[in-house]
């Protein structure tokens, strides 16, 4: 369940009202001026946008989860990729290889997001959804609503979206869901694609797979490609080969090697988890992500006070 009193990330994505330009800016505070412009513009509507817009999982997936036969669940972590079984009620864990924070809750969001997301949880963007995230790492991905950046899923991410999908893809699994009808505006990237629905644009992957009554569209750059009876493939097709430059994303942070590529190497886990990125160009200014830190110092024992005189 997620709770919004904990959410609060420390920047916050802020649009200029005169110019359009957007920018990061501290969570705290309360206005701020353009870097583009100069405009000075408060801040704290969007603050309380971003809350608003975070909300518990449906009545629905509390159900299906509370009915749910499984009683663990694994975890990655995402400062060494080492996995372990978590109970499935559990909303947080500890790393027993490198003992770094891992959060597990759940997170649902219906409104307008401009904030970054790690969790080991589901991350469901509702189609009232308005994300335009520089990062969501997540374990689960459930995408209906408008998404704009960069979703990193380390188990399956299903799409089930009618229209344009702008954001950027990275998953073990991406899944076309049977009721969506989605063009992918930039390349997608998955070790493993399974079309269940119509999908149309550039697909990277392991291993592609068109089910009954899936079609896909576009230019695919694979190891293997299955086509079940019954779907469709229409484009062009590249088993094996290396992927050209401009759908290269050796610039980017990724977890997995990438798409059809034999040697695409993958970055460092630790840029994923507590420690900062590498390499980190000067003056980058870089959002960090949502971290919950925990007090491993120890309490100082109070002082017994004596009877007052």
């Amino acid at each position: 369940m997620a709770n919004t009193r904990n959410l609060h990330a420390d920047k916050i994505g802020a649009d200029c009202p005169q110019c359009g330009f957007s920018q990061l800016e501290p969570a705290s505070a309360r206005s701020t001026f353009c870097r583009q412009c100069g405009q000075h513009y408060a801040i704290e509507k969007l603050l309380a946008k971003e809350v608003a817009s975070l909300k518990e999982p449906s009545v629905l997936d509390k159900v299906t989860k509370w009915f749910s036969q499984t009683k663990t669940r694994v975890v990655t972590c995402f400062s060494c990729r080492e996995k372990h079984e978590v109970p499935a009620s559990s909303q947080s864990s500890l790393c027993p290889q490198c003992g770094s924070y891992i959060d597990i809750r759940d997170f649902r969001i219906a409104g307008p997001f401009a904030r970054s997301i790690r969790t080991q949880g589901v991350v469901h963007l509702s189609p009232d959804a308005d994300v335009a995230s520089h990062r969501i790492l997540c374990g689960t991905a459930r995408i209906e609503g408008r998404f704009r950046g960069r979703i990193l899923c380390t188990g399956e991410a299903t799409v089930r979206i009618a229209g344009q999908y702008e954001g950027e893809v990275d998953a073990e699994v991406l899944a076309v869901h049977p009721k969506a009808n989605v063009e992918f505006l930039t390349p997608v990237y998955g070790q493993r694609i399974e079309i269940n629905g119509r999908a149309r644009g550039v697909v990277c992957a392991g291993k592609v797979v068109i089910n009954k009554k899936g079609v896909l569209e576009g230019t695919v750059y694979a190891r293997a490609i299955t086509v079940e009876k019954g779907g469709v493939f229409s484009g062009s097709l590249i088993i094996g080969q290396e992927l050209p430059e401009e759908l290269k994303r050796m610039d980017e942070r990724t977890w997995f090697a990438g798409g059809g590529t034999g040697d695409g190497s993958v970055l460092p886990a630790g840029d994923f988890g507590d420690l900062p990125p590498t390499p980190m160009e000067p003056g980058m200014d870089e959002e960090i992500l949502h971290q919950p830190q925990l007090d491993l110092m120890p309490r100082r024992p109070r002082r017994r006070q004596g009877p007052r005189e």
